[in-house]
């Protein structure tokens, strides 16, 4: 019985362990699979995400903009009218996205 329960501890130890080193962003919680591995799980949204995934950086844009454009090209700055885009620009934090790019998109 000894033998049980201290196996049950060990368990959890080391369950706890791996979920406390994934981090999740904000909405979403760390679970641990079948399999084993420990991925992200979307709270509100059917979405899965790796652990420790980086934040982007947020798209800082003049007051002109009227929407943020997230595409395959990249997160630029818009400015729409009617619903049709007028214009886009790259996001005006150059430093803060070129270190994200440098540090993360390797």
């Amino acid at each position: 019985m000894k033998f049980f329960i201290v196996l049950l501890a060990v368990t959890s130890m080391v369950f706890a362990n791996e979920l406390s080193d994934c981090k999740c962003h904000v909405g979403y919680e760390a679970k641990k699979e079948e399999s084993g591995a420990v991925k992200c799980y979307g709270i509100y949204i059917k979405a899965i995400l790796p652990c420790n995934l980086p934040r982007r950086p947020r798209c800082v844009c003049s007051s002109t903009v009227t929407g943020i454009i997230h595409d395959d090209t990249g997160t630029w700055c818009g400015e729409f009218s009617k619903g049709r885009e007028i214009r886009r620009w790259a996001c005006e934090n150059k430093e803060d996205w070129k270190e994200y790019s440098q540090n993360h998109l390797k």
